[in-house]
């Protein structure tokens, strides 16, 4: 069972696990633009129904289907964001590589969640099986929220740990 500090440090699932000697393969479900729910909106600090990635994957390690996400990225900072293969670029990278935004903080939050009609099957799960769920907002160097994403993690084949000190 996999274990990533994910808790720890602001980097992608993909970074934490393959640290950790698991290799993730993304399948990407969809990446399209679309207006941002006003919800997210608010916490990326845009304009209602502002125009954003809606990026939808799922990532699967050697036992199966291990996580879906959703991310939300604004356009106005990203033009162009949706022709990106995501199935072979890594989201963190593009935005540090191809858009200059330097990913300095974030903020995470996580609960305990019944998965969701999609979420469950595309994690092979039944429907209200419990999954780990986290919320994340990123922030580039200048304080400006450049992604919102939500993630649910298949408990079946990882659990989170954090290593603290005192």
């Amino acid at each position: 069972m996999a274990e990533p500090g994910i808790a720890q440090r602001l980097r992608s699932l993909t970074e934490d696990f393959r640290d950790q000697g698991y290799v993730l393969t993304p399948e990407v479900l969809s990446s399209r633009l679309e207006r941002l729910p006003l919800p997210v909106a608010a916490i990326l600090g845009v304009p209602a129904n502002a125009p954003a990635l809606r990026l939808v994957r799922v990532f699967h390690c050697q036992d199966g289907p291990l996580a879906y996400l959703v991310n939300h990225v604004r356009a106005d900072l990203c033009p162009g964001i949706e022709n990106v293969d995501f199935g072979s670029s890594s989201l963190f990278d593009t935005l540090e590589s191809v858009y200059g935004l330097r990913i300095a903080e974030g903020r995470r939050t996580f609960s305990a969640e019944p998965a969701r009609e999609e979420v469950a099957e595309s994690l092979g799960l039944t429907p209200g099986f419990p999954v780990l769920y986290l919320e994340q907002v990123t922030y580039a160097a200048d304080g400006r929220a450049v992604e919102y994403s939500e993630v649910w993690i298949n408990s079946v084949h990882a659990k989170i740990t954090s290593h603290l000190e005192r």
